[in-house]
């Protein structure tokens, strides 16, 4: 509380005689920029200082070499990239099919068992076993809030604050705003009230039904991409899906059935579209990623269209080696020509 980190502050300058230092004086002025009971109100993860930069770099540290030249680098970041995005895979399907053990039985860790993912309940479960150390003093009520001191051996002291009407609950540890989770001091308080989490204090974001939210992207961000990368993207979001439908497919016989025939419809529909592909209605040229595909063209405009084809390419990134095939393909197409045209002078002579 603040209260507590100013007066830990003072007997810090008096116990160090320090008062009349002016860089601690400045420093103390700013109180609010650095110091973490001021920022309890801002959610954070519970992510501290450079916690997270501190565990990337870590993460690259596995990877990268610094010896490594850049082209490398991108090479082994996408490594990391695709070892990341697996072992998420792989959690998401573990947590379709399990649920953590619970310590102890009581109906609102069970709940929270239910709707957090497995680590995020292992926090909840450790505030909640943290909270019955702590002891519980009612404060008396107002209004038709009921007001709560929670403390402990150590000098800590809590208040927490509880309406029953709307279930709403604060602490002065203001460990939900910025964790996102509720505190010990909240669920020791009202242990013989809340039988399971309120809706309000259940964050989306630490729920099992997290990824499959995040995952609902529109065909407008994916049109931007190259067509390797909106794959990719397609991809990762039916995989998850379809790792959800197969595991409540397995639950019994009949929904097994139900899903293995919707499936192999659905693989039939699929493999009946057809597959589309960029077209240039003047050229009559269909262009992938790489590869320039020219289509039979009349013997005596064979020149015009590659002529046509070459302009369209120069004008093209990354394209040398089309364009190099295609030069290539206008000089024999030329080369045919003029023989057609020498053996029908002959022809005619004789």
């Amino acid at each position: 509380m603040e209260e507590d980190f100013l007066q830990a502050w003072d007997d810090m300058l008096e116990k160090y005689d320090l008062r009349t230092n002016g860089w601690l004086s400045k420093l103390f002025d700013e109180r609010k920029k650095w110091a973490l009971v001021y920022g309890r109100n801002t959610f954070c993860a519970d992510m501290k200082s450079t916690q997270r930069s501190e565990g990337l770099n870590r993460e690259l540290k596995n990877y990268l070499d610094p010896r490594k030249v850049i082209v490398d680098f991108f090479d082994h970041f996408e490594r990391l990239l695709e070892d990341r995005r697996f072992a998420e895979l792989q959690a998401n399907f573990k947590m379709t099919q399990t649920l953590p053990t619970i310590k102890v039985q009581v109906p609102i860790l069970m709940h929270a068992a239910t709707v957090y993912t497995p680590s995020v309940y292992k926090m909840f479960e450790k505030e909640y076993l943290n909270g019955l150390s702590w002891q519980v003093e009612e404060q008396g009520d107002v209004g038709t809030t009921k007001n709560y001191f929670v403390f402990n051996e150590k000098p800590h002291r809590h208040f927490v604050v509880y309406d029953p009407e709307d279930e709403s609950i604060t602490c002065s540890c203001r460990k939900f705003e910025f964790v996102g989770i509720m505190c010990g001091h909240s669920l020791i308080a009202t242990i013989h009230r809340l039988k399971q989490i309120p809706e309000r204090y259940v964050l989306k974001r630490w729920t099992r039904e997290a990824a499959s939210c995040s995952l609902k992207t529109s065909d407008s961000g994916m049109s931007h991409e190259n067509e390797k990368k909106d794959m990719s993207k397609r991809y990762n979001v039916l995989l998850r899906n379809f790792v959800k439908i197969a595991a409540k497919a397995s639950e019994s016989e009949k929904k097994f059935q139900e899903a293995f025939k919707l499936s192999k419809s659905m693989l039939h529909n699929i493999e009946n579209i057809p597959f589309e592909e960029k077209k240039d209605d003047n050229s009559k040229v269909a262009t992938s990623e790489g590869d320039v595909l020219v289509g039979e063209f009349e013997e005596d405009d064979s020149v015009a269209v590659v002529n046509a084809i070459k302009k369209k390419v120069d004008n093209c990134r990354g394209r040398r080696r089309v364009k190099s095939c295609l030069e290539k393909g206008s000089k024999k197409r030329v080369q045919k020509s003029q023989c057609k045209k020498s053996k029908k002078e002959q022809y005619n002579t004789v």
